[in-house]
Parts: C-alpha cells; structure tokens; sequence
C-alpha cells in the first residue's frame, strides 16, 4: 500500500501473490550467487593465466639454456674425440693396440632434454675411457723407460756400416746374423748398454768375442777383436771399454762384428742403433 503525503491524495493498494513475492527473493538470491560465482571464477582464471603465463616464459628460458648446453656438450665431445685421435696416434707411435672410439648414437625422435641427457652420461663414459687409456700409457711408458735403461742403444764404435744384418753373398754366402762396422785396428769398443759379461773368449768365425747378458732376455756381442778389456762375470756400464778393434776370426779387414739377441735369436742391430723410447716401446710390447 501506498500512502500519500497530502490529505487529497488517494491510498494506492497493491496486492500480490505469496508465491511471487517468494520467487521475486529466489530470483534475487540467485543472481547474488551467480555474481559472486562469477566474480570468485573470473579472479581464479586470472590467477591460472597468470600462472601459466609465467611459466611458459620459463620454459621458453630453461629451452634456451637447454640450447645453450647442448652446444657446449657438442664442443666438448668434439674435444673428448680430438683427444681419442691423439691417444690412438700415440698408441700407434708407440706399437700398442688402437683404442675404438665408438660415438654416440640417439634416436632423431628423442626430447631435447632427454637428449642432452644422454650425451652428458655418453660425456662421462668417454672421459672414463680416456682416464683408463692415459693410466695404461702412462704405466706403460714408465715400464718401457726402465726398460731402456738396460736396452742396446747405442753404437759399440762409430764407423762405416760395411755389412748389413740378413742375407749376403760376400765375403761369404750365408745369413749374417749382425753388423760389421769398420774402425781402425785396435780402436776402443764400447759396451751399449749396462750389464754382465757372460763370455769372453774365441769362438769360430767370431775370433776374439765378448758377450754381455743385458737381461729381461736380451744380450749384446762383439767379434773379431784383437784384445779384450774385461773379464767373464764383470758387471759393465753403458759406453764402457770392452775390448779392441781386430781382425780375428773370419775377417777380411779390421772391423766390429756386432749383434743383439733376445732370448738367443738374433735381432737386426740397427733397430737398436740411437733406439729411443718409441722404438723401444716396439721391442718390448
């Protein structure tokens, strides 16, 4: 009812049903829910995009130092395998067994960042390789440089290499078992490596000889002398005087008859001649 203020007016009545009254507060009710629903659901998607935002710039920064990485994992390998070549260079120097250098191999459909994984566990294998084979040369470079020390390697005179170790046809027809170097009568030849004498005395065809027993299996002689400078059972240096130039024996001037024997069979001297660590690596792989 509507009551005027004026005492002309008329009262106006209005009647209406309960039941749209009732309505008319549901409506009412509902679209304060449906607001605050929207309003609670709008601030939530925004927050979500938000999120999502953010991280899809992160993830756009962690694929670019993924990228990064991967160029720098490439270069590396590109190291590792430059240090396989130098490696197996060396093992071939040095008369040993070539390491394989077996690349890595990943599939074209694998993730970036699976891939970098692999190639950083690829990385770490390959560096232990590597360790493994510098330990293994480095030992055996240790093992060979003391086996040096009591290697040939030197020349017992310096001269003229009249006749090479093999088969020959002059003076006489046969297999020369060593060198001969000519040097004047009587001039000081020297012992190339240390070592104890184990004979010295004539022997057919050799004259006047001098053998020297340098161990590990390896002995050292020389024949044709005209006198000798040590005896049976001394123990001698490298470069020390062990006898004297000669003609004795089967000899057609004066000159050194020189040999160098590993277990009892003869070997080429020359190999032997100014031998370094490289050749000596070959002797004794």
């Amino acid at each position: 009812m509507v009551v005027p203020h004026g005492a002309h007016g008329r009262p106006i009545s209005l009647k209406l049903p309960v039941s749209w009254v009732y309505a008319a507060a549901a409506v009412g009710l509902f679209s304060v829910i449906l607001c605050l629903s929207s309003i609670v659901y709008t601030t939530l998607i925004s927050r979500k995009l938000v999120t999502y935002s953010d991280t899809l710039s992160r993830s756009k920064e962690q694929q670019v130092v993924i990228e990064a990485f991967s160029a720098k994992t490439s270069k590396v390998r590109q190291a590792i395998d430059e240090l396989a070549n130098r490696d197996n260079e060396l093992r071939k120097l040095l008369g040993l067994k070539l390491k394989e250098n077996k690349p890595l191999v990943v599939p074209t459909d694998e993730v970036k960042d699976k891939k970098t994984s692999l190639e950083l566990s690829d990385i770490d294998r390959r560096i232990a390789e590597r360790q493994a084979s510098f330990t293994e040369l480095k030992n055996w470079v240790g093992f060979v440089q003391t086996r040096l020390e009591s290697t040939p390697s030197s020349w017992p005179i310096y001269g003229r290499i009249a006749s090479f170790f093999g088969y020959r046809v002059y003076p006489w027809r046969g297999v020369h078992t060593g060198i001969d170097i000519t040097a004047r009568y009587g001039a000081p030849v020297r012992a190339t490596a240390p070592g104890i004498v184990s004979f010295v005395g004539w022997r057919t065809g050799y004259g006047k000889t001098v053998e020297i027993n340098h161990g590990y299996g390896v002995a050292t002689l020389y024949g044709h002398n005209s006198a000798f400078a040590v005896r049976t059972g001394q123990r001698v240096s490298r470069g020390q005087v062990v006898s004297y130039v000669g003609m004795t024996g089967w000899t057609t001037g004066p000159h050194v008859h020189y040999e160098v024997r590993r277990w009892d069979r003869p070997l080429n001297p020359i190999a032997f001649l100014d031998m370094n660590i490289l050749s000596a690596s070959r002797l004794w792989r």
